[in-house]
């Protein structure tokens, strides 16, 4: 089985709902978050619930050997403009070195390829350096940026804005996958 046959994105079942919970509310996941707040089950449940019910927004886990990692949350789906955004997370701790560009890999293509959508905007708290890097790794170009947005711990904090189209993706995804391919087999 090569490596992308190993990736899956999974429609989220109730049993998912502790763990990916458990992951959302850790410290290092609720920093680089808009609400740094520990969300409660009951919170967790009514997202679940919304989630269920809505065109507009898709959340899946992604799994790789069969073992969750983290979850791809897809939000604002506007087909009329063929657009949407995009958030996702690793949550486990020990997952596999690389395992967040497999997890980008991914979910590009099923954005792209199964949605068929044409424009993905990403929202990038400044200091997610690392999440900014790796929309720049993924082919996302800085369009813009909010100046001092939203009010962390008593700091305002800028939002950078990115997109990536999907003639774009097309393109680079190329590069992505030998890079993935290199590492992994």
């Amino acid at each position: 089985m090569n490596i992308f046959e190993r990736a899956k994105l999974m429609d989220i079942q109730e049993k998912d709902l502790e763990q990916i919970l458990d992951w959302r509310n850790r410290r290092l996941i609720r920093n680089v978050m808009y609400s740094s707040d520990i969300i409660s089950m009951d919170q967790h449940l009514q997202w679940f619930e919304k989630l269920q019910n809505s065109e507009m927004n898709i959340s899946k886990i992604f799994y790789f050997d069969q073992v969750p990692y983290g979850v791809l949350n897809i939000k604002e789906i506007d087909k009329i403009h063929q657009k949407c955004e995009w958030g996702f997370f690793i949550g486990e701790d020990n997952a596999p070195k690389g395992i967040g560009t497999i997890l980008g890999f991914t979910s590009l293509n099923y954005i792209f390829k199964e949605l068929l959508l044409r424009k993905l905007s990403a929202q990038v708290l400044s200091i997610n350096e690392r999440s900014a890097i790796f929309h720049e790794k993924l082919g996302f170009v800085q369009e813009g940026m909010l100046r001092q947005h939203i009010k962390k711990e008593d700091t305002y904090l800028d939002i950078l804005l990115y997109r990536l189209f999907k003639e774009e993706w097309e393109e680079h995804s190329i590069k992505i996958q030998k890079i993935i391919e290199g590492r992994y087999l």
